[in-house]
């Protein structure tokens, strides 16, 4: 499964403030495209994992354009994916104010 385009959206947290960006594939390291390539291809096949709702919990949402079609991955800050926290992090900080 290919990755071409990254929509990123935080959410939550104690201000509850939404937060996105966009960006292309090409404009992450290839260990980051394939740790989101890899979770991408295990989400399809299982059911996703269950997100806690946690007051004040910040949320990330990542919805992947892929060769195969669009892909959502969502989590909370507690339960970002091995090998993901840094692009998060990235992501999070290329981030402006967007509408809910």
């Amino acid at each position: 499964m290919e990755i071409k385009k990254i929509q990123f959206r935080q959410s939550g947290g104690f201000a509850g403030l939404v937060r996105g960006s966009e960006t292309s594939a090409d404009d992450i390291s290839i260990a980051q495209r394939r740790a989101l390539e890899r979770l991408a291809k295990s989400t399809r096949s299982a059911s996703p994992p269950e997100v806690s709702r946690a007051r004040d919990m910040v949320m990330y949402e990542l919805e992947l354009d892929t060769d195969a079609g669009k892909v959502r991955l969502e989590f909370d800050e507690a339960s970002v994916p091995d090998g993901l926290a840094p692009l998060v992090d990235e992501l999070a900080k290329r981030a402006r104010p967007v509408r809910p």
